[in-house]
Parts: structure tokens; sequence; C-alpha cells
């Protein structure tokens, strides 16, 4: 639900609509399928690419890593490709990637988290707690971390030229599983420091930035994330339809939590996938072009699930990765095809969904995972 304060402050403002929708998010229409992008490069982007970005989409988070062979650090990669993607189309809201519990060391911000031992996040016995036993995790029941991390994003946001925040890894925060490694009573104390952080972020950063974060997650072990709306503009769901997340009461459950959220007034981004993904083996020697291609044929399905469940302020990501060579920098032809907005809420028969917009008919069958957009 959206926090009492916030509807305050947005009617205080005059901003509070049916949705509750801020101006400060990305101007939202139905003509076509709303897209929001979601990569990184090493390198920066080219002149080339900068123009498909911001032909593309009007939402855009840039990842870890963006920009570091030319400019040294994330922060600054970020910085550069923001301003030169809202010089082309000023209506772009560009997201600063800022991961909520791993230490990565492409980051500027990492020099000052790496001075402070006292910061980082310990399991019972006292011994460092890494992911893949090498990145260090912030130990956010500490004050001063969430000053510090809340503050690298008034720096990225206030000071810099981005609209907000993409606040990253939630689920590896809430999983159970840390219990062992911390405690219960260290586990709870991260979690109310999590809260913690997204409160101060939102006071140093404001209502006209948008705090995004991932995510809702509902798999058989999981089903989480939705508390966190009273604290942000909105959520991602990253494994939709793939990973953990691919049975039929799986999706049900995220379609069920894209509608609630959006009726919220809540910005709700689902990552779609084509049916595989980068940490396969198995694709890494097949060329880019025959992933790509794979990608265009494999996209109806999870597009499908995504226009069922749409509200206003929900966008489709589609892609196989987070690089710039995971399928973000290409195009897609059903997001060019003329859409509309949705003549009413999608029905539900077992598991069949069937919605209609201005200018589609979308029919789903997640026990068999057929689907067809019957455009027009």
């Amino acid at each position: 639900m959206m926090s009492f304060i916030r509807i305050i402050l947005l009617g205080t403002l005059g901003l509070v609509s049916s949705v509750f929708a801020n101006p400060a998010w990305p101007e939202y229409s139905w003509d076509t399928v709303p897209v929001y992008i979601h990569f990184g490069s090493n390198r920066g982007l080219t002149d080339e690419e900068i123009a498909f970005v911001a032909s593309r989409s009007n939402f855009i988070s840039l990842e870890k890593r963006h920009g570091v062979e030319i400019h040294g650090s994330t922060e600054k990669g970020i910085e550069s490709d923001a301003i030169r993607i809202k010089k082309v189309n000023p209506k772009a809201k560009v997201m600063y990637y800022w991961n909520t519990f791993l230490d990565y060391t492409m980051f500027d911000a990492h020099a000052v988290y790496e001075s402070h031992p006292e910061w980082w996040l310990r399991t019972k016995d006292g011994s460092l707690d890494k992911k893949w036993e090498q990145i260090r995790r912030y130990d956010l029941s500490n004050s001063e971390v969430q000053e510090w991390w809340s503050e690298e994003v008034r720096k990225a946001v206030v000071d810099g030229s981005c609209d907000g925040v993409f606040a990253d890894a939630f689920p590896q925060i809430a999983s159970r599983a840390n219990v062992k490694l911390w405690g219960q009573a260290k586990y709870d104390a991260i979690q109310e420091g999590l809260i913690e952080t997204l409160e101060l972020t939102r006071e140093k950063i404001g209502l006209e930035n948008v705090i995004l974060y991932n995510g809702i997650r509902n798999t058989g072990t999981l089903n989480f994330g939705m508390e966190y709306l009273d604290y942000a503009d909105g959520a991602t769901i990253e494994h939709f339809a793939h990973f953990k997340s691919q049975s039929k009461e799986s999706i049900a459950r995220d379609i069920a939590a894209i509608v609630e959220a959006g009726k919220q007034g809540e910005i709700v981004v689902v990552k779609g996938w084509p049916g595989f993904n980068f940490t396969q083996p198995e694709i890494r020697d097949v060329p880019y072009e025959t992933l790509l291609e794979r990608a265009r044929a494999n996209i109806e399905f999870p597009l499908a699930c995504f226009l069922v469940a749409a509200q206003e302020h929900s966008y489709f990501c589609y892609g196989w990765g987070y690089r710039e060579d995971g399928g973000s920098l290409d195009s897609y032809e059903e997001f060019d095809k003329p859409l509309g907005p949705p003549k009413g809420d999608s029905n539900r028969d077992g598991w069949v969904y069937t919605r209609s917009f201005e200018h589609a008919d979308v029919w789903v069958d997640l026990e068999s995972k057929e689907a067809y957009i019957d455009w027009r």
C-alpha cells in the first residue's frame, strides 16, 4: 500500500491522482508496450546506442560497471551517459544502479566502504559474510552504513544527473537462510536497517526523484517484496516466468502482485526472459544473432503474461542478461505495434487469462505455457 505520509505529501503538493501518480515519474503511455530498459556496458555507449535507448524508452537504469573502461568508475560512467541520454530525450528518467547489500569494487564508493571494517557484515562466528566467498556485504543495521549508502544516492541524484535509484538485491537481504549465518537478532536488525535506509534516502532525495527497488519475488520458497512499497515509488519483478518462478503458481502470484501494486498506484517493472539467460554455459558460445533470433521468437509468452496484468505505470523489460550483449540494444517488433489502453481487467478461467486492449487481444495459458497476442 502507499504510505499515509506519502499520500499526504503528494496531496499537499497537488500531486494525488486516481492512481497517486507522481509527475516526477516517467511519462506513461499505452500507445505501445510500455518499455523499461536496464543494462550496463563497461565501455559506455556509442552515439548510435544513446539514440536507440533514448528513442525506445523514457525509463532506463544503467547497471554496475557502466562506462568503467572510459571513466574509471560506475558513478562516473552512469553520470556521463545519463547526461547524454537526457540530451537526446529530455523526458527520459535515468536510474542510478546502487546495490543495497553488496560491496562492488567498480564503484568509487567502494574505497570508503573498504576503509571502514566496522561496516563489514560478519556471521555469528565473527567471520566476514561474503557472497561467493568474494564480495563483502553491507551491515545495514549500522547507522553509519545507512548514512553512507543514502548519501551516495543523494550525490548521484541531487548533485548529479540521475532521476532516482535502482536499489538492488532486496531478496538477498530478506532470505531466511541468513538467520543461520547472522542469528535472529542480527537478521531482524538488518531488516529494520533496510527500511531505515529507504526512509533516509527518501528524506535526502525527496519526492521529486524515484526509488525503485528489486524486488518482488514469488517462488515456492520466497513470497516477498510488497511490504517495501510504502517506502518507494515501485518495484521490479526480476525473475518473471523464469529461474525459480516458472511454475504456473509462481507466475499467477506474480500477475496478482502486478495488479495489486499497480492498483495501489505504484510503478511495477517486469523483467521478461526468452527461455534462456546469461548464466547458462550452453549459450556462451552461441552467436549473438542466433540468441537474438531466439529471443524474438520467444517473446510472446512473457509479454502476454505481462499484458494480462499491466496497470498504469507498469513496464516491460526484456532480454537474457544485464549487459549490452543481453538483448537490450536491439528492437522487437511487438514494441512498435499499436496497443492502446486496456478495455478492463483480465478475465481468468483456471490457468487461462484473457484481456483486451484497444488494438490487441491477449490470451495466455500458464499451465501449457502457450500464449497468443492478436494485434489489430
